[in-house]
């Protein structure tokens, strides 16, 4: 299920650590609509997130802590493989008048949802399909010995490897299945820092391939690839 929502800001810029805001209003949507679900996904513990979201920003330009925006408007899009997590976060949106109540930013700013809409999702029917990017790709390798993390990118040659153990850990534990998914570069970029709860944090953008089950690559497109995915990375399009 994909839901797009546009939203209009009071001035045109965002704070650099804009994800925490959509995370912050994802989670207050979830508790608003089910106390249930929120507290199944942030009650306690980390358990894996069966959901991804994209931040559509126009025409933006970075500086030390700001991102200053060609207009006011700006699309979340949310996607996730679990039909009644979507209508749960689209009945929250709609209810009432929350969709014309302003949400707080950071720097004195707010926005406000001005419509959501369903939107249409593609058919995987074959074992190979190509994906491109909505939102960076993270692929996080856990340092044990240091209790580090490495956010590594396509020069790094575990980076496949590592993005292939994401996915298979993923499946696993969200699907139930034990599958293996091929991860195939076509254009990838060299990595992108961001900057994502107080670190710098290397993401990856652009076009690649993916070879397995079409009920798994249809799992992975609803449900986003990479690390993090929950906090706005990973979201994916089918070409």
């Amino acid at each position: 299920m994909r839901l797009k929502m546009v939203f209009h800001l009071k001035k045109p810029e965002l704070d650099i650590e804009y994800r925490r805001a959509f995370l912050s209003l994802l989670k207050n949507s979830f508790q608003q609509a089910s106390p249930e679900v929120y507290e199944k996904f942030y009650g306690s513990g980390t358990p894996m997130k069966p959901f991804t979201f994209g931040v559509f920003l126009p025409s933006p330009v970075f500086k030390d802590n700001t991102i200053l925006l060609k207009s006011t408007e700006i699309t979340l899009n949310f996607s996730t493989y679990l039909s009644d997590l979507g209508i749960y976060f689209y009945n929250s949106l709609i209810r009432g008048k929350r969709r014309f109540v302003p949400y707080p930013l950071a720097g004195g700013n707010e926005m406000t949802l001005s419509r959501v809409s369903l939107q249409k999702e593609k058919q995987i029917k074959s074992s190979e399909a190509v994906f491109k990017t909505l939102s960076p790709v993270l692929a996080r390798l856990h340092h044990k010995e240091h209790n580090e993390d490495e956010y590594l990118t396509k020069a790094n040659q575990l980076f496949v490897p590592q993005v292939e153990e994401i996915l298979r850990v993923m499946v696993e534990e969200l699907l139930g299945r034990k599958e293996r998914v091929e991860f195939t570069p076509v254009s990838l970029s060299d990595g992108i820092p961001i900057k994502h709860y107080g670190i710098f944090v290397d993401g990856t953008t652009g076009i690649f391939k993916l070879t397995g089950h079409p009920e798994v690559l249809d799992f992975v497109y609803k449900g986003g690839i990479g690390s993090r995915r929950s906090e706005g990375f990973g979201m994916l399009e089918l070409v």
